[in-house]
């Protein structure tokens, strides 16, 4: 399982040649000779260090263009740097479509509105490249703007620019992997899947192996109808309300003390809404507060902290941690009144101080801001280990700004197949080390993350993930 969540190389997502709906006759790609290459590489070495093996994703997002998207796509912007953006594709949902002759539209805002931000982002790119040169012009972004099916609830009575755009990502040569996020109805996505099936019957295979799909809970019926009868082995992340709801419009119910100020009205002026440029002063605030951002955690997945989310989603990540539940689909592991700790809100500090960061970026001089320490593993990434042994831990971080680190090496219990209790030495230092469980059972796992934090302003955190799993002797 774990070399479907793998990401190989890639080139950057090119336009779609044929937007009006014609059939795409892409070349298949030789899917076999670049997994062998992979298999072969794995074989070679068991250290999977994150910064040395991932490449940028590559992402699509649906959107109904509700106000929760229009505050998510404001952070997704400043976040481009971090991913290959293949498509930003208008669809519907069972709560906004925009209705046609026959069919009245719901709640429908007008497409205009990612015109609009990108006209705002097009004024902060010059300084945000300043920071990070992997940011797309404005002109790249907008040519990964389409229209999807947008008619009616659950539509996919036709292909669409959005939906012909979608096929021609997963058609392509590049075998990496594509991030299908549905922050709105899957629709859209569901029609791709279609005219895929219809038209290259013999490419099923190859794309159920290159798709991802993550949905922020099911806003139509069209992936129990479409997409789960007749694409069985697409790997699909569910995000439930107890997961994404604590980024949506009840997040005040569900935040505890330590994490609501960093939404609040105070931290929401100073670092977000106020003297950050045009982007940040289009952020649809409600009276200077937070107000929902239900979609974010569907990229906050796969922004590459080092939390390697993207190899495996019983991991975690900034995007929630999951628990599957068939052969290729997992649920969020959140659920109302939990214990543990909610798998989005354990990183929501780290997050947010990360947003205000980039906040920055849209106004300041590179000298001026703080940029995220980089953290790589001297040990490897995983390890094996008998019942009792000593495991010794060692990472090294750099700062680009001359930031004071300090390091936190803990045991992720929830991410930990083995359920025994885990102490670790000089938890504070660059080298650390623990003591395997002398119970653990053989394939048990312990999962040790490493946290680095600067002392920039906001202070900015990245990290490590070491997995031990349990050898008898």
């Amino acid at each position: 399982m774990l070399l479907r969540w793998i990401q190989s190389g890639h080139q950057p997502c090119p336009p779609q040649q044929n937007p009006m709906g014609k059939d795409l006759d892409m070349k298949k790609p030789l899917v076999a000779i670049v997994w062998m290459t992979t298999l072969i590489a794995l074989c070679e070495s068991n250290h999977v260090d994150a910064k040395q093996t991932t490449r940028r994703p590559r992402v699509i997002v649906t959107t109904d263009g509700e106000v929760d998207d229009r505050c998510s796509m404001i952070r997704f912007l400043l976040y481009t740097n971090d991913w290959e953006v293949c498509g930003l594709i208008h669809s519907s949902s069972k709560h906004h479509w925009k209705g046609n002759e026959q069919v009245a539209g719901q709640t429908w805002t007008d497409v205009s509105w990612l015109d609009e931000q990108l006209v705002a982002y097009e004024a902060v790119y010059p300084n945000l490249k300043l920071h990070d040169p992997n940011y797309p012009t404005p002109d790249e972004l907008r040519s990964q703007v389409y229209i999807g099916n947008i008619e009616t609830e659950g539509d996919v009575r036709e292909p669409t620019p959005g939906s012909n755009r979608i096929v021609e990502v997963l058609l392509d040569d590049d075998p990496s992997p594509v991030w299908l996020q549905a922050w709105g109805g899957s629709n859209t996505i569901a029609r791709a899947l279609k005219t895929i099936r219809e038209r290259h019957p013999d490419r099923v295979d190859e794309v159920s192996a290159k798709a991802r799909i993550y949905l922020i809970s099911k806003q139509d019926r069209t992936y129990e109808d479409s997409i789960r009868p007749e694409w069985p082995n697409v790997d699909v992340l569910l995000s439930n309300h107890a997961s994404f709801g604590t980024l949506a419009y009840g997040w005040g119910k569900m935040q505890p003390p330590e994490v609501k100020p960093y939404f609040g009205r105070v931290w929401m002026r100073k670092h977000i809404l106020q003297n950050h440029g045009p982007l940040l002063d289009m952020y649809e605030h409600k009276e200077m507060r937070f107000r929902s951002e239900g979609d974010s955690p569907a990229f906050l997945h796969v922004i590459n902290t080092g939390l390697r989310s993207d190899e495996d989603p019983t991991y975690g990540g900034w995007g929630g941690r999951f628990i599957q539940i068939g052969k290729h689909y997992w649920k969020s592991a959140d659920r109302d009144q939990q214990q543990e700790p909610n798998s989005i809100l354990r990183w929501a500090i780290d997050f947010q101080n990360d947003w205000a960061a980039r906040a920055d970026w849209c106004v300041s001089s590179y000298e001026q801001a703080n940029h995220p320490p980089e953290v790589t593993l001297k040990s490897s990434a995983d390890l094996v280990a008998h019942p009792g042994q000593i495991v010794q831990l060692a990472a090294q971080a750099d700062d680009s700004d001359g930031d004071e680190l300090d390091y936190h090496w803990w045991h992720h219990a929830e991410a930990s197949t083995s359920e025994s209790t885990i102490t670790i030495e000089d938890m504070t230092q660059a080298h650390a080390s623990m003591r395997m469980p002398d119970d653990c059972q053989p394939g048990e796992t312990v999962h040790v993350i490493c946290e680095v934090q600067d002392d920039g302003s906001p202070p900015l955190t990245r990290y490590r993930r070491v997995i031990v799993t349990c050898q008898p002797e």
